[in-house]
């Protein structure tokens, strides 16, 4: 009866250390080619449609897992489309602007003091409703880049910060659970320091983002070749003073520069090397812009596009590849994976199963046997 006991408790004590491993939190060098595994962050691009998002995914030689869509307020936020990458399995981030398909304003004050059985409200309602049928999480940006120059006639920053509670307040209400607040600015706004007037507090937000571009000699760009890392890093120590929130890159690029073919390639590899480094690791999403599907048609602008150059697309090709950039979004802080809490389940309760199991074994044990 002792070996059977000893046995009984060996085994049990296995199983616990087992599962402990299995469950185990992934560390920094679990990851092949350096990747950590814990740590991977959402590349994507963007996709308002199905096919742009396929089209994109076939150039690049892989699944990306980030899909941007771009939306105005008078137009359903939800489409076929949207349903399609949350069905497939992509993480859909979603840009709600404050404006009208025909370009009308619709003010942030307007907003802010939206009432029950006003229109506006009924918009919010009408969000909320679709949003809530998503049977996944939608990454939700309420008019990005509130600094920049085309959002100023749309109201001041205190007006942006009481319209942004008064959605966040309304979906809360009407039971929407599925949805992260994004919160995104230019980063000139982290650079320059006027950001904070805009932030609708810790409470209404769950990520912060930056839209950061390399505009070298391109429109305003001063001939200053300048790095992601430069670009982001007074972003990144604004979130340093707000733990807890993902930080996240949804719009990021550079132009060639003309005099030196190749330096632009060399620029998304140090882009796509940064976020592997250790003060990075808060960096839950970077998502590419170019002007292909949302930005003039006539070939002007800035080309941010990564197939500018044979090179820059080979370099975006080698960063989808990078183990770093894999399939895990960006979760709730309130989540916990359920390998952890199985766990902590029967780790917690392994104790308890081997004194159940001996107390089984003595009641069937044959009367008068030691």
């Amino acid at each position: 009866m002792r070996r059977l006991r000893a046995r009984v408790t060996r085994g049990l004590a296995g199983l616990a250390l087992a599962v402990a491993a299995l469950t185990m939190p992934a560390t920094a060098g679990s990851g092949s080619a350096g990747g950590h595994v814990a740590d991977r962050v959402t590349l994507g691009a963007v996709g308002n449609s199905r096919a742009e998002t396929l089209d994109r995914e076939r150039e690049t030689g892989r699944r990306l897992e980030g899909v941007r869509a771009f939306k105005r307020w008078d137009e359903p936020l939800i489409g076929s489309d949207q349903r399609w990458a949350v069905r497939t399995g992509h993480s859909l981030f979603l840009s709600v602007k404050s404006r009208l398909l025909d370009g009308t304003a619709v003010r942030w004050r307007d907003l802010a003091d939206a009432a029950p059985g006003s229109p506006l409200y009924a918009d919010l309602l009408r969000q909320a409703r679709e949003l809530e049928s998503v049977h996944g999480t939608v990454q939700l940006v309420f008019n990005h880049e509130a600094d920049a120059k085309t959002s100023r006639p749309l109201g001041t920053p205190a007006e942006f910060v009481s319209a942004w509670r008064h959605l966040v307040s309304i979906q809360r209400a009407a039971g929407v659970t599925n949805v992260r607040y994004v919160w995104t600015m230019t980063d000139q706004a982290f650079q320059q320091g006027y950001a904070a007037p805009y932030y609708p507090g810790d409470g209404y937000v769950d990520a912060i983002a930056v839209d950061a571009y390399n505009w070298y000699d391109c429109r305003g760009g001063n001939g200053r070749w300048t790095t992601l890392a430069e670009l982001i890093e007074p972003h990144r120590e604004f979130g340093l003073r707000h733990p807890g929130k993902d930080l996240m890159v949804l719009e990021w690029g550079s132009v060639e520069d003309p005099a030196r073919p190749g330096r632009k390639a060399q620029w998304i590899r140090d882009a796509a090397a940064l976020f592997d480094r250790p003060g990075y690791r808060g960096y839950r999403a970077v998502l590419h812009w170019d002007d292909r599907f949302t930005g003039p048609r006539d070939g002007g602008g800035c080309q941010f596009d990564y197939r500018t150059s044979p090179q820059s697309l080979n370099a975006w090709r080698a960063m989808a590849a990078d183990p770093v950039y894999g399939p895990a979004p960006a979760r709730r802080a309130h989540d916990t994976p359920w390998p952890a809490a199985v766990s902590t389940v029967l780790l917690g309760s392994g104790a308890a199963a081997v004194t159940g199991l001996i107390w089984w074994v003595r009641r069937r044990r044959p009367t008068g046997r030691t």
